[in-house]
């Protein structure tokens, strides 16, 4: 009878695929675009700017503009003469402000671009979550409190984003609650490895092997991946003491539990 493999608590999931066994070779996991996810709410925001200047804007924008002149060329005009001057280039002048205001608020909001994430879910029961990565795939128990440099931060599901970056990508929407995803969330800046997968570009974080605590693999999980990932496990010095277990979906519904499975001849070869 096969021995089932207890999940650890408090571990933090990673659904991979293919990938998993050169991903795992180089001890990384793949960090991506926020803006690759397609997802509307974490596209680059359209600007709230308005997209003309009031007369009170321009008109305090000019006064500050006639004090900066110095003090011989203001000894010669007036405020009066300096705005009848310039109200021939007043469209430009209101097209820079337009663009100075959107530029600030940039600033202040950040961009989706400066940011690299990944997500990961709380719950190796979750039927949502599994469906979510699919039934497929192969689940990265990491232990956070082990891996050097990564926090791994709960999801916020609110119906209230903030505008500004990175926090706005801690948040979902309420409607997704149901996955418990926690995210990591890094600085673009701080990585310069990456590998280009299917025409998207995926930054690689180093995993520790210690921070691995267990592999879990999906019930739709084919054969032939099944064997490999086994043999690579089993010959891996790093990884040959973390527990693999096959998801068993169990009689009385949409319920599992993670068994071990024998190496065969081939691959304790």
């Amino acid at each position: 009878m096969s021995q089932v493999v207890p999940v650890p608590s408090g571990l933090a999931f990673l659904p991979l695929a293919e990938e998993v066994i050169p991903l795992l070779k180089r001890g990384v996991v793949p960090l991506t675009a926020p803006e690759d996810s397609q997802l509307p709410g974490y596209l680059p925001l359209g600007s709230a700017s308005r997209s003309s200047v009031s007369q009170q804007d321009y008109a305090a924008h000019m006064q500050a503009e006639f004090e900066r002149l110095p003090q011989n060329l203001r000894s010669l005009l007036t405020l009066d003469a300096f705005l009848q001057q310039a109200e021939s280039k007043r469209a430009d002048i209101e097209a820079a402000l337009i663009r100075q205001r959107k530029a600030a608020e940039e600033k202040q909001q950040g961009r989706p671009a400066e940011w690299l994430w990944q997500h990961f879910y709380s719950d190796a029961h979750c039927a949502l979550a599994w469906g979510q990565s699919g039934f497929n795939t192969i689940w990265l128990g990491v232990d956070a409190s082990q891996w050097d440099g990564a926090e791994l931060q709960p999801v916020q599901y609110v119906q209230r984003w903030p505008v500004s970056y990175p926090q706005r990508l801690l948040c979902d929407a309420v409607a997704r609650s149901g996955l418990m995803q926690q995210r990591l969330i890094l600085p673009r800046a701080e990585l310069d490895k990456s590998v280009v997968v299917g025409g998207r570009r995926q930054w690689l974080l180093r995993l520790p092997p210690k921070a691995l605590r267990v592999v879990l693999i999906g019930a739709g999980c084919g054969q032939p991946l099944r064997q490999r990932l086994h043999q690579f496990l089993r010959q891996d010095f790093r990884y040959q003491r973390i527990p693999l277990g096959e998801m068993t979906v169990l009689a009385d519904g949409m319920a599992w539990q993670f068994q071990a499975r024998p190496f065969t001849r081939s691959e304790k070869a």
